[in-house]
């Protein structure tokens, strides 16, 4: 997407935000669980951070892609300063084909991006033909389950998260995270009812479809998100391609 050439900094450097280290990161590792020996296709993989943390956590191969040039390129620098094994492509991610197929699919933000039903759909295919029977999907997402009342300023967690109104399927979902360092990074969601992508994620042929809610790392405090987390803006999602398919 041309809007994160333009601040592939800004959004790379919010992925530190403690919100994000202490339940984004958790609710995602969460699901995903062992790695080790794993192969894992990582869409809309960003700058890569996440892609990194499983290479380092023992994935046996790791791709990502995104539709950001300028992501992709913070991410192969980064593999360039620190080799992991690591590929990556500029594509798609509702396109992705001709890889092979992975044990783990990892989407990190990627479905929130479909402005309908019809580009649902296309993401949750793809997700799908890339996974080995058996294999399975894991990602966070924004979560369209909130309350439409608690879309508003977080001023603990330094990001604002409004939705347009009359709230219907295509809702303009609209972020705007300030990192610690640099610019404050604003881009758009869109709004999809939680029972289309139950019924999506189905048709496409996906069994154990579910929401997540996000949570800390096991054992640590959550008092401090305590409010964060009461009907959290964003959540876990998690699918299963069936054996024998």
């Amino acid at each position: 997407m041309a809007e994160y050439d333009a601040i592939a900094d800004e959004y790379a450097a919010s992925k530190l935000l403690p919100w994000r280290t202490q339940v984004e990161q958790p609710t995602l590792f969460g699901l995903l669980g062992d790695v080790r020996g794993k192969s894992v296709l990582d869409l809309a993989c960003g700058d890569g951070i996440y892609a990194r943390m499983l290479a380092d956590r023992g994935a046996s191969r790791m791709h990502g892609v995104d539709l950001s040039s300028g992501m992709i390129d913070l991410a192969r620098r980064s593999e360039a300063a620190r080799p992991r094994g690591i590929t990556y492509s500029v594509s798609d991610a509702a396109d992705v084909r001709g890889l092979g197929g992975f044990d783990l699919v990892m989407a990190a933000y990627l479905f929130n991006y479909a402005q309908d039903r019809a580009q649902l759909r296309r993401m949750a295919e793809s997700a799908y033909r890339n996974l080995v029977p058996g294999g399975r999907l894991c990602g966070v997402n924004d979560n369209p389950r909130t309350s439409p009342g608690r879309y508003r300023y977080y001023p603990e967690f330094s990001f604002i998260r409004y939705i347009e109104k009359p709230q219907r399927e295509g809702s303009t979902i609209t972020w705007a995270i300030q990192p610690d360092t640099g610019e404050p990074c604003i881009f758009d969601n869109f709004w999809i009812p939680p029972a289309t992508y139950e019924a999506v994620f189905a048709e496409v042929g996906f069994q154990e479809f579910r929401f997540v809610n996000a949570h800390v790392a096991t054992g640590a405090d959550p008092t401090p998100f305590s409010d964060f987390l009461a009907d959290c803006p964003i959540c876990g999602i998690s699918a299963m391609r069936p054996l024998g398919s």
